[in-house]
Formats: C-alpha cells, sequence, structure tokens
C-alpha cells in the first residue's frame, strides 16, 4: 500500500516588516500556505504513528525578525510548521534564519545535505554552532508501508511513521553539510593538523566520538585552538 499526500502550495501576504536584510525583504516571503491530506488507498486501516518530533505547537522564535510563532517540526515530511489565526503554515526552506524554541532552547536551521545520492535542503537541531564548523543532527521519522498477513500465524501490521535514529552532520559555513563519520578515526581527520589535540583532548577528558553531547564538548574545544 501505498502512502499519498496532497499538497496546496499558495504563497500569500501575511505581514510587513520595515526591518531590510540581505536578500531578505519581509517575512512574509518565508510563509508558504500549505494544505496537507494523507489518503490510504481506501483501506478501512489507520496510519500508526506520528510525523511530528512533538506532536504539540511551542512557541519558537524566528531570527528573521524576532517574531514568535506557535511552531512544531513535521520530521517525516521535513518541514516547520507554525500555527496563526486557526491557519497552519509552512516555514519556507533557506538559509537566512534560524527557528529557536523557547521552552527547551532547541535550535533548527536549514542546511543542504545529501540522501540517496541526491542534495536536499533540510532543517537540522543545532547542537553546537561553530565559526568553523557546526555539529548538527537530523531528527528522522520513517514510513513503513502495511504489511498484509499472508498467513494464520501472520499478523497485519498497518501502515506506520516510526521514529528511527538520528544522524550526526558537520555543517559548514556555506550552508553544506557531511554526514559525521561513524569511526573514531574518520572523526579525527576532520579535523586535519588539529587531530591530535582532539585526540589528546578526549582522552584527558574521558570523552567519546559517538555520543552527541560527548561530540559537542569536541567540537567546542576545537574552536578553542587557534
Amino acid at each position: 500500500m501505498k502512502i499519498l499526500i496532497s499538497f496546496s502550495l499558495l504563497l500569500i501576504n501575511l505581514f510587513s516588516s520595515n526591518t531590510c536584510y540581505s536578500q531578505v525583504k519581509t517575512d512574509q516571503d518565508y510563509i508558504i500556505d500549505m494544505g496537507l491530506t494523507f489518503f490510504y488507498d481506501n483501506s478501512p486501516k489507520d496510519l500508526v504513528g506520528s510525523s511530528y518530533i512533538d506532536k504539540y505547537f511551542h512557541n519558537a522564535k524566528i531570527s528573521i525578525d524576532g517574531t514568535i510563532y506557535s511552531t512544531r517540526y513535521d520530521a517525516y515530511q521535513d518541514e516547520m510548521e507554525i500555527e496563526k489565526d486557526n491557519h497552519k503554515f509552512y516555514l519556507r526552506k533557506t538559509f537566512n534564519y534560524t527557528a529557536t524554541f523557547l521552552e527547551t532552547n532547541k535550535v533548527y536551521q536549514v542546511y543542504n545535505y545529501e540522501d540517496k545520492d541526491q542534495v536536499r535542503t533540510g532543517f537540522f537541531v543545532v547542537l553546537f554552532n561553530g565559526d568553523k564548523v557546526s555539529l548538527l543532527m537530523k531528527e528522522r521519522i520513517r514510513f513503513f508501508e502495511e504489511v498484509i498477513a499472508t498467513s494464520g500465524y501472520d499478523k497485519y501490521q498497518p501502515p506506520t511513521l516510526k521514529r528511527v535514529k538520528d544522524k550526526l552532520y558537520i555543517g559548514y559555513k556555506n550552508n553544506e553539510t557531511k554526514e559525521l563519520p561513524k569511526k573514531k578515526n574518520e572523526i579525527l581527520k576532520l579535523f586535519s593538523n588539529k587531530s591530535k589535540n582532539i585526540e589528546t583532548f578526549a582522552k584527558e577528558n574521558n570523552v567519546g566520538f559517538k555520543n552527541k553531547d560527548d561530540l559537542t564538548k569536541i567540537f567546542t574545544y576545537y574552536h578553542t585552538l587557534k
């Protein structure tokens, strides 16, 4: 069974702003009216799971002009959704802003990344924002097709949206990314002539190369090196 998604995209004029930015006129340029409908091929079974990291809307500040919106992240569609006046909209995927959730201080920013030999543009959680490079996390939710029972021993499994393991990336100033390698030696190579410093720091401070919190410490230390 296939899951079908219907989009209705319409640029709208919501706001006006007197603040000027490079290549940015007003925040209306970042809002897209969208209609989203799921269809299940006439199946009586419902889709299981959610496309959202957190299904509830929370206040998030958009850095373009500091406006605060009720916001949630749709990880399956890779869209940042806002709610205003009982309508829902997507933020446009451009590189000129961040979305910061006020309760958790969780920051999202748009980057390019490679997925299945295609370059895509999407939202990343900024774990560390540095002058040289940044440490990013891509939150992921995947769609799994229904499984039809073919015998009395099998059990029907409905179509499901399921959270899968997040991926870590290095973010560069040109908004490009590279998936972080899994092996320690390959990660150290990314720091070039500072790799020995990084390795010593990790050893002396009992810091690993797999945990995102440990990697945040490594990236923070790297930016102290001259």
